[in-house]
């Protein structure tokens, strides 16, 4: 299955991380080709037909076909200290096949003074300029921009504003030692820690979905070891053997890990499905699961290698759309607190020693980690072998190899707060 997206390099993920703490808008990547710099003919991936979309740059759906018929749209190239204006004309090739490509007036010229090679990864996004929505090009490879650049075209690092009134008030806090827990005695519950926290710093309890502070930071602390889990979210099933052999939507998970399973060990007379699942060239377990980005179809597919012939099988999938929303809504920009927890009589207090701030993580680069196997999903659960499903999920979960928290996340800055 063709996909279009590109891995970068680690020098390359260590700029992109850069660039996110300025542009919080999503991203596509494209490594030129000689063949796109000479034809001035990139191909237009689904992403990057999704970002303008969005963006209501253009719709190339609604294009009709020929290079002449395209839109004209402006942009803007970062290249080290300055910021170039730039021409691109968005297009679908004549003749029945109607490939989507797009062009960069003057490439070639770009290439011919060094600005632009083969082989270099351009990161394309787009932003508010002067009151319009803009395309704009960097090169992550060659003629990085600095970021007083970046400041000028995409804004203060927000992020950094916010943390530089909410870390004073932290570090007070932690400074000023054990600190009762703001519900008060009795047992103690993992969320007590957090909450006296926001009690402390004065923030309100609400179900608002915006982040903590300011709107900007989500502050999260706890007593015990991070998990890696970045969250749970089922899968769907439509088109595949589950949702026919299951009418009911919800039962689809326990119907699923009843198919799939086997016979339990643990859970004597129960079917069960612990495995990992990775990309098809390192799945990480023993059933023929693998996970496959499908970008055209705009989801991320659990497959299962046939033992029967060469084709495999498409047994449920998570669309973009779902995933996004799910990791953007768990994960904005958090200051992750790690605390002690003593009990003085019956009342848990509480000490707040170690901060680590992350930031939203992109979308393009979760699915690039699930390309490279640094994001992998755990399926887990239990239930009968037939009839009513009884048994347990313990709630499915995308997870992230500590070691790769760093790319998703940008520079992890570490912060003493005593």
């Amino acid at each position: 299955m063709n996909s279009m997206i590109f891995e970068p390099y680690k020098d390359e993920i260590d700029i992109i991380n850069t660039i996110h703490k300025f542009n919080e808008s999503e991203y596509v990547l494209i490594r030129l080709t000689s063949t796109m710099i000479n034809k001035n003919n990139p191909d237009a991936n689904a992403l990057f037909r999704d970002l303008l979309k969005s963006k209501g740059i253009v719709d190339y759906d609604k294009l009709p076909n020929g290079g002449n018929n395209g839109q004209k749209v402006n942009g803007k190239l970062l290249l080290n200290s300055s910021v170039q204006d730039v021409k691109l004309n968005l297009y679908k090739v004549a003749g029945r096949r109607s490939d989507r490509r797009f062009s960069i007036y003057g490439i070639q010229k770009m290439w011919e003074a060094g600005k632009v090679n083969v082989c270099d990864l351009l990161y394309i996004t787009v932003t508010d300029l002067a009151g319009a929505k803009q395309i704009v090009i960097l090169n992550l490879t060659n003629n990085v921009p600095s970021e007083e650049v970046l400041t000028k075209v995409f804004g203060i690092d927000k992020v950094a504003d916010s943390a530089s009134r909410l870390l004073p008030q932290i570090k007070k806090i932690a400074q000023a030692g054990f600190h009762k827990n703001s519900k008060g005695s009795g047992k103690v519950s993992p969320k007590d820690v957090g909450d006296t926290l926001e009690f402390l710093l004065g923030i309100k309890t609400n179900n608002n979905q915006e982040a903590d502070f300011e709107g900007k930071i989500e502050i999260k602390s706890k007593t015990g070891k991070t998990l890696d889990t970045l969250f749970t979210l089922r899968p769907q099933f439509g088109g595949t053997i589950v949702e026919q052999i299951e009418k009911n939507d919800r039962s689809r998970v326990s119907a699923f890990t009843r198919l799939y399973g086997y016979d339990s060990d643990k859970h004597l007379g129960y079917k069960s499905l612990y495995i990992t699942v990775g990309t098809r060239i390192a799945p990480q377990n023993s059933l023929g699961f693998f996970l496959e980005v499908n970008e055209e179809g705009r989801r991320v597919e659990l497959r299962k290698k046939s033992t029967s012939n060469n084709e495999d099988e498409l047994t449920a999938y998570w669309t973009f759309s779902s995933l996004e929303s799910e990791l953007s809504l768990k994960h904005p920009a958090t200051l992750w607190v790690k605390a002690d927890q003593r009990m003085n009589g019956d009342t848990a207090e509480f000490r707040y020693l170690e901060a680590e701030l992350s930031r939203s993580p992109q979308f393009t680069t979760f699915l690039s980690l699930i390309k490279s196997g640094g994001i992998t999903y755990d399926w887990r659960g239990y239930t009968t072998p037939r009839g009513k499903y009884q048994g347990k999920n313990h709630g499915n979960a995308w997870r992230i190899r500590g070691k790769n928290r760093k790319f998703l996340f940008g520079e992890i800055e570490t912060i003493n707060l005593i």
